[in-house]
């Protein structure tokens, strides 16, 4: 969206698209300079697209897609055409564009979900799975790219300890269907025992906390020590910073913590979940 000045908001569709660029090119092993070199443009113009300042043009979507061999899917293409419709794009809830940034930085996530598994531990199946009802199809490429890409940024790049507690609900709820959960739950139990920094535990339907039952929320340690706090729920989607308020939402998220299966436990349960898929 264009401001009085000319320049543009960092709204969700550009974040994605910045998003998306910076995991191919890092993938790549690829500076700034030297994608620019190759593109033929210079290197403040790939920076400008990263971090959400500028929107891309068509051609270099379409110059993007070559380079990076994207193939039919026309990644940058796809999401090119949604950032220029501009009211067609994922209506992401208020304050996410704020909270994406501050989460690529922090040092610790603590996160609650009783809905669906959080889009940082999701497969790519499962995350359209998640977004076909909101979305055109033509468009859920560019999408579940950029849902992969902020998986990857962590990992790859900050990789902060990360503790996730799930309702069983969310593990019993088919998103996408028998297969696409099958192939979620083992990535759940991969992720579970071979990445030392990821805590995954499952709060069962024997366990009962009001701390659960507002809807999901995030605490997020940022470096230097300070927690800020982002709620999503049916009233309210925000970014909290208020110290009194996201002291309450640590000491939910340690209720959650306390009431959910311990490590093994929730393994056992995902496994035995899995099982139940056909």
């Amino acid at each position: 969206m264009a401001l009085e000045d000319g320049t543009y908001t960092r709204d969700p569709l550009l974040r994605n698209f910045g998003a998306v660029l910076r995991a191919h090119r890092e993938a790549s092993g690829l500076s700034r300079p030297r994608l620019a070199e190759a593109l033929g443009c210079r290197p403040g113009w790939i920076e400008k697209l990263e971090t959400a300042q500028k929107p891309p043009s068509e051609a270099t979507a379409n110059d993007l897609d070559v380079f990076f061999e994207t193939g039919p899917a026309q990644i940058f293409w796809t999401m090119w055409r949604e950032i220029k419709r501009e009211g067609k794009h994922l209506a992401t809830p208020p304050g996410f564009s704020r909270y994406a940034g501050l989460e690529a930085e922090a040092d610790g996530i603590r996160k609650f979900d009783p809905q669906v598994v959080p889009g940082l531990l999701q497969t790519p199946a499962y995350a359209r799975g998640t977004l076909t009802t909101a979305q055109s199809l033509d468009a859920l490429d560019g999408y579940v790219a950029a849902r992969m890409a902020r998986q990857k940024h962590l990992t790859q790049n900050k990789n902060p300890r990360k503790w996730f507690v799930l309702d069983e609900a969310a593990l019993r709820r088919a998103v996408g269907g028998p297969a696409v959960m099958k192939e979620q739950l083992e990535l759940l139990q991969e992720i579970a025992t071979t990445d030392p920094r990821t805590e995954i535990r499952v709060l069962p339907f024997t366990s009962v906390t009001y701390a659960g039952l507002d809807g999901s929320f995030t605490v997020l340690t940022l470096p230097g020590g300070g927690d800020i706090a982002y709620h999503e729920g049916p009233e309210i989607s925000q970014v909290i910073e208020d110290l009194a308020t996201v002291a309450e939402f640590r000491v939910r998220f340690d209720l959650v913590m306390g009431e959910a299966l311990p490590k093994d436990e929730s393994l056992a349960l995902i496994r035995k979940i899995q099982e139940d898929y056909k």
